[in-house]
């Protein structure tokens, strides 16, 4: 079994693909702290053309890489 420390989704404003992430992980049994990256310069640089991304402890999943197989691997 994997124990997973910290889910955090990065998103933004009107954005479909962020909502459809959200709807997602609602089916697994983990706490997400999401993060509006249009709060904050540097995330905002980041990430402005790959949200949604999911970083589950140390490991990043942006939006081409998210589907429910994947989260099945790294949240249970």
């Amino acid at each position: 079994m994997i124990v997973v420390s910290e889910v955090i989704l990065y998103t933004r404003n009107k954005c479909p693909l962020c909502e459809e992430v959200r709807n997602l992980i609602t089916l697994f049994n983990v706490d997400v702290i999401e993060i509006d990256i249009e709060t904050d310069p540097v995330l905002l640089e980041n990430y402005m053309f790959e949200v949604p991304v999911l970083k589950i402890d140390n490991y990043e999943l942006d939006y081409r890489s998210i589907d429910y197989f994947e989260l099945e691997k790294r949240l249970q």
